[in-house]
């Protein structure tokens, strides 16, 4: 099947007919802990022969193999902390079922059907095949599926950062621990905490955080959806080892004016008039996102590139890379891989002269 050059996610699922969409995910060469409660299927979902054929391939992939590692150092890398990762990074969105997806309510129930465990294992085999060795997982992930699977029996090596999900600072040491023991390799503030926090004035919490993730002598970040809590930790004198911050135009149909944006819009109710905050916008101000960045010397990892779909994987890649992320963030569907990987180095060769030096 011959895909347009640059398709956007409606396009690709459009093309794809009834053939449900994946989502991708991983751990460090850690082990995670088993499961004893599996939510969605577990079988392949092979749909026909070819699909069946890739399965096999992927799941016998030697990861070692000579041609293999050849592919893999396409990939342009960077270091964050003691770790080396590619510049493109896969997100976990798609298998939380945190589709983003604003009103087409259909499409969180067609991804749970196609995000079975054995096409997630393909995902992330695919992944390391295109030396995307990293990925964001929540510990929900290792109990919605059996993920010690990928690494003891499809032989994976992927390495995996910890979103820390609370706002409740005096859980959030139980929580990174949870992480841990399940095999993450490094850990971050989750972005909704940190506006949340900032917003209600509860800096110190950022702070906390931070303190407490350093203690385990991992590789450290600060996620946020918006500037200020980046502003606040450049100010304060920390430290981490990355950021994870969104960065996306506005330049697409669902966007939202500006006069209207809201702080904290993120974490309110949905609203049904087509100029509000609907599930539709993640980075307020990407102007002043990048013109700030240019000078923080701190690996940035941007996320919701796309804007959630809205974006076409081209346009998003190369307008985060210029704009001056070191590593890119993208959930992807196996079908999708290849594609993706394809347009981040294309959108690396092209943002050579921008004005943030890589880290």
């Amino acid at each position: 099947m011959k895909l347009k050059k640059n398709p956007n996610r409606r396009e690709l699922l459009g093309t794809l007919g009834v053939l449900p969409v994946l989502g991708a995910l991983s751990n460090s060469s850690a082990k995670g802990k088993s499961q004893d409660k599996i939510g969605p299927a577990t079988g392949p979902a092979v749909i026909t022969s070819s699909d069946k054929q890739e399965y096999d391939r992927l799941k016998n992939l030697d990861l070692g193999d000579p041609k293999v590692v050849a592919k893999q150092k396409k990939m342009p890398v960077a270091k964050i902390g003691n770790l080396t990762f590619g510049r493109l990074m896969s997100g976990s969105n798609l298998i939380s079922m945190n589709m983003h997806s604003r009103d087409l309510s259909y499409v969180r129930t067609l991804a749970s059907h196609y995000n079975t465990e054995e096409r997630i294992f393909m995902t992330l085999k695919l992944c390391e095949e295109h030396g995307i060795n990293g990925i964001v997982l929540k510990n929900h992930n290792f109990k919605r599926f059996r993920l010690k699977r990928y690494w003891d029996e499809w032989g994976g090596n992927m390495k995996w950062l910890a979103d820390v999900i609370t706002t409740d600072i005096n859980k959030y040491e139980k929580l990174l621990i949870e992480h841990l023991e399940l095999g993450a390799s490094a850990a971050y503030l989750w972005g909704g905490a940190g506006d949340i926090w900032y917003q209600q004035k509860k800096q110190d919490n950022i702070i906390r955080a931070y303190e407490i993730m350093k203690k385990y002598k991992i590789p450290v970040g600060i996620g946020a959806h918006r500037l200020e809590p980046i502003k606040f930790c450049e100010k304060e004198g920390l430290k981490p080892d990355f950021y994870i911050k969104t960065l996306h135009h506005d330049r697409y149909w669902s966007a939202h004016p500006k006069e209207n944006r809201r702080f904290v819009e993120m974490y309110e109710k949905n609203s049904p008039d087509h100029a509000m905050y609907h599930d539709n916008m993640f980075c307020h101000n990407h102007e002043e996102t990048i013109d700030f960045m240019k000078d923080v010397k701190v690996p940035w990892i941007a996320f919701k590139v796309l804007a959630a779909g809205a974006i076409p994987p081209a346009d998003g890649l190369d307008f985060a890379f210029a704009g001056g992320a070191d590593f890119i963030c993208l959930g992807m569907f196996d079908f999708q891989v290849r594609q993706d990987t394809e347009l981040t180095l294309n959108a690396i060769a092209k943002s050579e002269n921008r004005k943030r030096p890589w880290t």
